[in-house]
C-alpha cells in the first residue's frame, strides 16, 4: 500500500511539474508578444495557429482591431465563437459572436417595385393574423406623458388614446400593446378601443406563478370574451421566460405543459387570437429549452433593446451594438416556421446614469433595425415600440433609459421617416391576409429598369456614421450620413437605354472606404 502511494504521488507530481512547466512556457511566450502594430498581429497569428484556442484568436481579433484591419477581427471573433460553441459553451459563443457582428461589413442595394403576390408568397407561412408580406407597426403608449386623452378601463387604470399618439407620431400603428396580470378579467375597454381605432391588441399576460395556469373557467371565460371582441388579438403568455427575473423561470417543461394548455384552449375557442411565445434577447443558453413547438406557437416573439449602457454599468458601454444584430439567434432559429414579432423594442435617448440626451444614438438605432427589416429579415412581420420614459414609469430596479417617442422632437421626427415607408403596414386585415404595396428586393445585375426607380440600401459596418454615396455611371447621384435606408429615387427616364451601372460605395468616418457594390443594369 506505502509503495502504491509513494506511486500515485511521484505521478501527481510530474504532472503538477509538467502543468508548472507549460504554464511557464505560455506566460513568457505570451510576454514576448510585441507591443503593438503589426508585429503583435503576426505574432498573434502565428500562436492562434499553433495553439487554436478561443482565447488566443480573441487576442489575434484585438490585435487586428488596433491596426484598423476589421475584417481580418470579425474572421477571427467568428473563429472564437466557433471553438467556445465546439466545446458547448453557447452563451460564450454568443457573446463572442457580438464582437464579431461589430465589425461585419455589409453594403447590398435594393429596389422597390410593386408588389406582386407571387413573388412575395416565399415570405408567408399563413400563421393566425400574419401578412403575406410586409409588416406591422405597433406601440406601447400607456405611460407617455405627452398624451392628454385618457380613457379608464374596467381595472381603474388611465390608458392613454392610441388616436392621439398616430396623430402625434404622423404613423397609423396597427397594434398596440398592454400587460395584464393573469388571473384578471379580459380586457374588453382596451380591447375595443383597439378596435375603435382601427389597431389589433397585443396582450403581454403575465402569471405570479405557473400553478396559477389551470384548464378552468377562468381561462374559458377568457377566451370566449377574447372571440367576442371580434378584435385581433396577439396573446403573449408568460414572455420573457428565459430570464431569471420572471417567477415563471426555472421549469421549462412546466413551462411548456402551461402555454401549450393556453395554446389550445384559445386554439379551440378564440380564432381571432394568435398565440406568441416570447423569450428575451439573452440569455440564450436556456431559451430553445422552454420553445412549446410549432402546434401551440403562432408567431414567434422577441424582446430587445437598445441602450447606452448594459445595466446602467458605466464599464459596459453599448452603443456599438446594431439592433439588427438581436434578431439573428431567433430569426435563424424560428422564422422558417414561424413570422416574428418584435414584441417591444426601443431606442433611449437618456440613460438615469448620466442624465446625457442622446437623440443622435435613438435616431441611429432606430434606423438601423427598421431598415433591416424589409431587407434582411422580411419574416419579421410585426415590430412593437415601447414609448415610455422608463426612467420616471418603470418599477423600482428598471428605472434606467428614457424611449419615449414623444419626448425628444428629434425622435419622433426620424421615427416617422424610418416607418413611413410602404412596407410598414397600419392595420392588421380583419378579412383576408394584408399585402404591403411595394416589394423591397434586391438589385442584381441584369435587371431591368425604368422610369422612377426607387432605392435603397442595406449597410452594416463597425462605424455607426457611414457616408453612404450612391453613383450611376460613375456620376454621384446622392448621398448621406444618416442611418437608415439610405433611400432616394433613381429617374431612369434621363439615362440613355441601355448598359449602365449602379455603385453602393461606403466610407468609415474617416473618408476610408469600407465597402463598394457594383450592379449592372439595363435600362429599358
Amino acid at each position: 500500500m506505502r509503495k502504491r502511494r509513494s506511486w500515485v504521488f511521484a505521478v501527481l507530481m510530474l504532472a503538477s511539474l509538467l502543468f508548472a512547466g507549460y504554464a511557464f512556457a505560455k506566460h513568457r511566450r505570451l510576454s514576448a508578444v510585441p507591443a503593438r502594430g503589426v508585429a503583435r498581429r503576426d505574432y498573434l497569428e502565428q500562436l492562434a495557429h499553433d495553439e487554436p484556442t478561443a482565447a488566443n484568436y480573441k487576442l489575434l481579433a484585438e490585435a487586428n482591431i488596433a491596426i484598423d484591419d476589421f475584417s481580418d477581427a470579425q474572421r477571427s471573433f467568428a473563429h472564437a465563437a466557433d471553438l467556445y460553441r465546439s466545446k458547448n459553451m453557447v452563451s460564450e459563443g454568443y457573446a463572442t459572436d457580438r464582437l464579431a457582428e461589430r465589425y461585419e461589413v455589409e453594403a447590398i442595394p435594393f429596389e422597390q417595385t410593386r408588389t406582386t403576390v407571387e413573388d412575395v408568397t416565399q415570405f408567408d407561412s399563413s400563421a393566425r393574423l400574419e401578412p403575406t408580406y410586409g409588416c406591422y407597426t405597433g406601440a406601447f403608449i400607456d405611460h407617455e406623458d405627452s398624451i392628454h386623452g385618457t380613457y379608464r378601463d374596467e381595472y381603474a387604470t388611465w390608458r392613454r388614446d392610441a388616436s392621439a399618439f398616430n396623430h402625434l407620431t404622423g404613423i397609423h400603428h396597427a397594434v398596440f400593446f398592454m400587460y395584464l396580470g393573469y388571473g384578471r378579467s379580459f380586457p374588453a375597454k382596451f380591447v375595443r378601443h383597439m378596435n375603435d381605432n382601427g389597431a389589433a391588441a397585443q396582450i403581454a399576460w403575465e402569471p405570479d406563478s405557473l400553478a396559477q395556469v389551470k384548464d378552468d373557467e377562468y381561462l374559458h371565460r377568457f377566451a370566449r370574451d377574447a372571440k367576442a371582441s371580434h378584435t385581433p388579438i396577439f396573446l403573449r403568455f408568460a414572455s420573457e421566460m428565459n430570464g431569471d427575473w420572471v417567477p415563471y423561470n426555472g421549469d421549462p417543461a412546466r413551462y411548456i405543459e402551461k402555454f401549450r394548455l393556453v395554446s389550445r384552449v384559445m386554439h379551440e375557442e378564440a380564432p381571432n387570437v394568435a398565440m406568441v411565445w416570447c423569450p428575451f434577447e439573452t440569455p440564450v443558453r436556456t431559451l430553445a429549452d422552454y420553445y412549446p413547438g410549432p402546434e401551440a406557437v403562432d408567431w414567434v416573439g422577441i424582446n430587445i433593446y437598445s441602450v447606452p449602457f448594459w445595466d446602467n454599468d458605466p464599464n459596459r458601454t453599448a452603443e456599438w451594438r446594431n439592433p439588427a444584430d438581436a434578431l439573428r439567434f431567433i430569426y435563424d432559429r424560428y422564422a422558417k416556421a414561424h413570422p416574428i414579432m418584435i414584441c417591444e423594442y426601443a431606442a433611449s435617448h437618456r440613460s438615469s446614469l448620466d442624465g446625457v440626451e442622446r437623440a443622435d444614438f435613438a435616431r441611429t438605432k432606430m434606423g438601423e433595425l427598421y431598415a433591416s427589416l424589409p431587407r434582411i429579415y422580411p419574416r419579421v412581420k410585426a415590430v412593437c415600440w415601447l414609448s415610455m420614459n422608463a426612467i420616471k414609469h418603470a418599477t423600482p430596479g428598471r428605472q434606467k433609459n428614457d424611449y419615449s417617442l414623444l419626448g425628444n422632437d428629434w425622435v419622433r421626427r426620424r421615427y416617422r421617416e424610418v416607418a413611413d415607408d410602404p412596407y410598414f403596414l397600419g392595420a392588421v386585415s380583419r378579412s383576408k391576409p394584408a399585402v404591403a404595396r411595394q416589394e423591397t428586393k434586391e438589385l442584381r445585375d441584369g435587371d431591368t429598369i425604368h422610369g422612377r426607380v426607387p432605392l435603397s440600401a442595406w449597410v452594416k459596418l463597425y462605424d455607426d456614421e457611414p457616408r453612404v454615396i450612391w453613383k450611376v455611371n460613375g456620376t454621384e447621384m446622392f448621398s448621406s450620413s444618416t442611418p437608415g435606408p439610405y433611400r432616394w429615387v433613381l429617374d431612369a427616364g434621363k439615362l440613355p437605354v441601355g448598359p449602365a451601372t449602379i455603385e453602393l460605395i461606403v466610407e468609415d468616418r474617416e473618408g476610408r472606404e469600407a465597402a463598394h457594390s457594383t450592379r449592372r443594369v439595363v435600362v429599358g
